[in-house]
């Protein structure tokens, strides 16, 4: 029993601890409960407010029927765009100097901002000292060619002098191969003579003088016996006589041979001869040494041109490298000079400072975006126009145009592009309802802002005038 007792009293004592824990957290659960829930109804309402002004907002910018009513014309939505040119800068430095202020009316070519452009200078002297430098080379080079261009010329001359010079001494050559054939016909005439003296006279001419000396003798007979008879004078006897005596003479001597002195002088006539053979015949050895000594000299000579010839083209390749050189050298100072041309920013058109993004003394890179220049008289805005609705619209058509910016402003345009080509499809055809496609067309209207109010961005809603 005891047991039992003791068992109970544990069984109590634990439900009465279960049901406090219990009662701790319920007590916690409602207490957080008590907290949050204010916390997001405040949260419900911000955000309902938010949403209610963010409504109403859309529905003052976005109502069409604020602007114009629909059925005087069809009316579109668009943005405003103007030609802008970014003024970004060319060079890095520092600014030194800011000509206007945003706002202002700029022209082309009025000054906007100035760079400082120490660096450059310094460069440009760089440049200026490597374009002299490239050209005095230039100059050496070129006073290089003409002194190779001149001894081309005098290595011209020298060939023209050699091959004269092989002309005379082949001349002399033939002179004396010449001289050599003369003194030999010589020679063979002298060595007749001699070879004459030497044997004597042949046995025909010693009959020949043999008949001639007894015809004359017979003559000379009877002429004696006509002059003892006193028929012809004691002259014609002394005539006949003598050619008598000569033809004895001329019988003696062809039969004893020339005299000492003769064959003496055949002989000496004969070595004189064989000399001048000899002479002739050195005279030749001595020419072809001549023309040898000529042909070696136009060899030389023509190894001379060569040579000037090859100085030549290395100097005029010189020449044309030099030149390229120059060219780069010129070149790298134009880009320096036209740097510092770009030191002072000019305006690329006539328009408006719309915008200075730097301030003077601020340090800026290369492509730095100092400025914008608008251009707000040719403002234009852009719109797509559904097809069913491109009948309603042509080129040249006026528009009248409002913006939220300036809601009791009527502001007027000219539709002056529309595109050949459509833009995007503005409904697509379905399997369910079996509808075409619907696509658009960009329109382009340019918009009178003479007095440059309409900005960029602004949003624009555009009524086309009814073509009736």
């Amino acid at each position: 029993m005891k047991n039992q007792l003791k068992h109970l009293l544990h069984k109590e004592s634990l439900k009465k601890l279960l049901n406090k824990d219990e009662l701790s957290k319920v007590a916690k659960q409602k207490k957080t409960y008590y907290v949050v829930l204010p916390i997001l109804l405040l949260l419900i309402v911000i955000i309902m407010s938010i949403a209610k002004l963010t409504l109403k907002d859309q529905k003052q910018l976005t109502k069409v029927s604020d602007f114009f009513d629909e059925r005087q014309g069809l009316v579109g939505q668009g943005t405003i765009e103007a030609k802008e040119v970014n003024v970004n800068a060319k060079v890095p430095g520092r600014i030194i100097k800011l000509y206007v202020e945003e706002g202002q009316e700029v022209k082309t070519g009025d000054k906007l901002v100035e760079i400082s452009s120490e660096e450059l200078q310094a460069k440009k002297v760089q440049a200026q000292a490597a374009v002299a430098q490239a050209e005095a080379a230039l100059k050496a080079a070129k006073e290089q060619y003409e002194q190779a261009k001149a001894g081309v010329e005098a290595s011209s001359g020298l060939v023209k002098q050699a091959e004269a010079g092989v002309k005379a001494a082949e001349g002399k050559a033939s002179e004396a191969k010449a001289g050599v054939k003369a003194s030999q016909k010589q020679q063979e005439a002298s060595a007749a003579v001699k070879e004459k003296a030497d044997k004597g006279a042949r046995d025909q001419e010693i009959a020949q003088a043999e008949v001639a000396y007894n015809v004359m003798k017979t003559s000379y007979e009877r002429v004696a016996l006509l002059a003892e008879k006193g028929a012809v004078s004691k002259q014609k006897l002394d005539e006949v006589k003598a050619q008598l005596d000569l033809s004895e003479q001329t019988l003696s001597m062809a039969k004893e041979g020339a005299r000492i002195e003769d064959k003496k002088a055949a002989t000496a006539m004969s070595e004189a001869a064989q000399a001048g053979v000899e002479a002739s015949e050195a005279r030749i050895i001595q020419a072809e040494a001549g023309v040898q000594a000529a042909q070696a000299q136009l060899t030389q000579a023509m190894a001379g041109v060569q040579s000037s010839n090859a100085l030549l083209y290395q100097t005029q390749a010189g020449i044309e490298a030099r030149e390229g050189l120059v060219a780069q050298a010129k070149g790298a100072l134009e880009e320096v000079e036209a740097y510092l041309d770009s030191v002072v920013i000019k305006a690329p058109m006539d328009g408006t400072v719309t915008a200075i993004n730097s301030e003077e003394g601020e340090l800026v890179s290369t492509g730095t975006q100092i400025a914008i220049v608008s251009n707000l008289q040719g403002a234009w805005t852009a719109m797509n126009v559904k097809e069913i609705d491109l009948g309603q619209i042509t080129e040249g058509q006026k528009v009248k145009v409002k913006v939220p910016s300036y809601p009791d402003k009527l502001f007027t345009g000219e539709v002056k592009t529309i595109n050949k080509q459509p833009s995007f499809a503005v409904k697509r055809a379905t399997n369910d309802n079996g509808n075409f496609d619907i696509v658009s067309f960009g329109v382009k209207i340019k918009l009178d802002n003479n007095e440059e109010i309409l900005r960029p961005g602004m949003s624009a809603f555009i009524q086309f005038e009814n073509k009736n």
